[in-house]
């Protein structure tokens, strides 16, 4: 089934980020999140619907080391390149390509 969500990050420091989601959606993002807080990997991967009808993947990560999570700009930072995490790296390494 294809289920829509948004992800819009917070602009700056206090400000408000959104998740806003299909109710179906919000599930399987719950589910995710859990299936990586709990797997041996420390990722998971689930697929979602822009509300134009777009398919993005979105990665949820775990296992990042301290040193990474140091060196990771803050989201609102234009710098920020989360696919520069070894988890990210290794998943992309591995992943069929298409």
């Amino acid at each position: 089934m294809k289920t829509r969500l948004h992800l819009h990050t917070n602009s700056g420091p206090k400000t408000r980020a959104y998740i806003v989601g299909e109710p179906q959606a919000l599930r399987d993002l719950a589910r995710a999140a859990e299936a990586a807080s709990r797997g041996i990997v420390g990722m998971e991967t689930v697929t979602f619907y822009t509300s134009d009808g777009h398919e993005y993947e979105l990665f949820i990560a775990c296992d990042v080391s301290e040193e990474e999570w140091q060196s990771l700009p803050v989201p609102y930072d234009r710098k920020s390149k989360p696919e520069q995490l070894r988890i990210v790296q290794i998943y992309d390494e591995l992943k069929p390509k298409k």
